[in-house]
């Protein structure tokens, strides 16, 4: 899978709409992973919701990334 560079909030919720479609799990299923309801799936996916880190690490634990911090320049 390809790196994704998020650099700041609001690009993670369009960024887990579209890998969630890439990867056919419903708003449903990923409420029921992260323990978030669905409407706060949709919030998060529109950009209206905050995300508790613990949520944002289960979710990419679903679509297969992993969160790694990296000084910028540094590959």
């Amino acid at each position: 899978m390809r790196d994704i560079l998020l650099r700041d909030a609001k690009e993670i919720g369009s960024t887990i709409k579209n890998l969630r479609s890439e990867l056919k799990i419903t708003q449903e299923e990923l409420a029921n992973f992260t323990g978030l309801s669905r409407i706060g799936v949709v919030k998060l996916e529109k950009e209206e919701n905050d995300l508790k880190l613990s949520s944002l690490i289960k979710i990419a634990n679903l679509l297969g990334f992993e969160i790694v911090l990296r000084r910028r320049g540094h590959k």
